[in-house]
């Protein structure tokens, strides 16, 4: 039995909770969070050279609204929000809130019909649209993502057979759609970046980035790219300027690309979280950077984002994902982010995560295929808040190191909505060569 079942089954014999809050596991093999029940998978498998430069304080840059090629979109109010439609004309949606904060649509097609079976990796899930866990025909909160939808997050991309490959696996992964965090060719070059990913993906895909620091000599370029094909998702809607300080919701899933640390002042960002994750209601909402802080990668990159705006996706309960530095590390659950001296408030099961308010986890996803970095042990040796950590020369895996391994490239992906139940979700790292690197779910209370 693999050590995190133990620990479920554990918990159930004893009828006490852990440090997470999970509680016991009953008879149908699912296990209950406090008010409601998620569905834990029953095997696992076990399994810079390149000049970047970073920086920290203030950036400049504009943080003007955006539209997309097209059919010319109307405003109304303060705040514009830009959707994608089947015939590849914008819709602007009448309600405005005074604040300028987003309002969003979602009518996009589910991701399954009822009584339908997906085997993620580690196990199977079966799932019932509209059947609570336990019997009985609940029907799901109005908040709630399309069940079982598959998100991608990538970052750091380059070109060639690596950044090809994690398309193609994004693809077999039947992922529902890719969200890139920021640094795409690392050339300039929107037109081969984009041609590039439309000869795998194609040219309907749904993507959606944040800028990263590769990316704004041709920032333009790039922008209207992502418009581009942001018209041609259907029920996708974005507010403000598009992967600069955007926020977006698409199939339930809402979710704020920042360009935090890249372009425009911390301060207008700071500003811009705490407003669309205050007005937004969604169940299940990300914060997503190109840039990211010391404590929370790997590698050797300096605080490029600020600990005030992390704490306010804490506040949410929002989950923090970026790139920046080459590599894979994903935390525990933090109670206290920004705190080092409190290990940030890490607690709980290293397979085994929380959000909510007050509760989060952060990941970086920078191996999308331009390099592979290694782990530096002299700055981050003895930290404690880390579930799993995959470099070019460490691998710790929820907990337990790693000895023989060869790092590859690969992607994060989470799916929400699972087991019937709109409150789990469950996330993992697989490489271009089919390992499953990281393993985990995640409860929301």
């Amino acid at each position: 039995m693999h050590s995190r079942h133990f620990l479920l089954a554990l918990q159930a014999g004893l009828g006490i909770a852990c440090s997470s809050g999970a509680g016991a596991t009953n008879s149908s093999g699912a296990t209950g969070f406090g008010s409601f029940t998620t569905f834990v998978t029953t095997s696992q498998s076990d399994a810079d050279p390149n000049g970047e430069s970073s920086s920290g304080g203030t950036h400049t840059g504009t943080d003007s609204g955006t539209t997309a090629d097209g059919a010319a979109p109307t405003t109304s109010g303060g705040g514009e929000t830009t959707t994608g439609n089947l015939s590849g004309a914008f819709e602007t949606s009448g309600a405005s809130t005074g604040s300028g904060t987003p309002t969003t649509t979602n009518d996009g097609p589910l991701t399954s019909g009822p009584d339908t079976t997906t085997d993620p990796p580690g196990g199977s899930t079966t799932t019932t649209t509209g059947e609570a866990p336990g019997g009985g025909n609940q029907p799901p909160p109005d908040n709630a993502t399309d069940e079982n939808l598959l998100v991608a997050l990538i970052g750091d991309q380059g070109t060639g057979s690596d950044t090809k490959a994690v398309y193609q696996l994004i693809l077999d992964e039947k992922a529902d759609f890719v969200i890139i965090l920021g640094d795409f060719d690392y050339g300039d070059d929107p037109d081969g970046w984009a041609s590039e990913m439309d000869g795998v993906l194609g040219d309907s895909f749904p993507v959606f980035a944040a800028i990263g620091n590769h990316d704004t000599d041709a920032w333009p370029g790039y922008q209207d790219k992502l418009k581009a094909r942001l018209a041609k998702i259907a029920g996708a809607s974005c507010d403000g300027d598009l992967g600069v300080k955007s926020s977006c919701t698409y199939r339930g899933l809402h979710f704020v690309l920042s360009g935090l640390g890249v372009k425009g002042s911390d301060g207008d960002h700071e500003k811009h979280l705490a407003e669309v994750l205050a007005a937004d209601d969604h169940l299940w909402s990300l914060c997503t950077f190109h840039k990211n802080q010391r404590d929370l990668q790997a590698g050797d990159k300096p605080d490029d984002l600020t600990w005030k705006a992390l704490q306010t996706c804490q506040n949410d309960g929002s989950i923090i994902a970026m790139a920046h530095e080459h590599s894979y590390a994903r935390t525990l659950t933090l109670t206290d982010i920004g705190n080092s001296a409190a290990a940030h408030g890490a607690t709980g099961m290293a397979e085994l995560l929380e959000v909510g308010p007050g509760r989060t986890f952060s990941v970086v996803s920078g191996l999308g295929g331009k390099s592979i970095r290694d782990y530096e042990s002299g700055l981050h040796d003895g930290e404690d808040w880390w579930g799993t950590i995959y470099t070019g020369n460490y691998y710790l895996k929820n907990g337990v190191e790693v000895g023989d391994f060869e790092a590859d490239h690969g992607a994060l992906f989470l799916r929400f909505y699972v087991g019937g139940d709109p409150n789990a979700a469950h996330g993992y790292f697989k490489n271009i060569k089919g390992d499953v690197i990281d393993e985990f779910d995640i409860v929301h209370k």
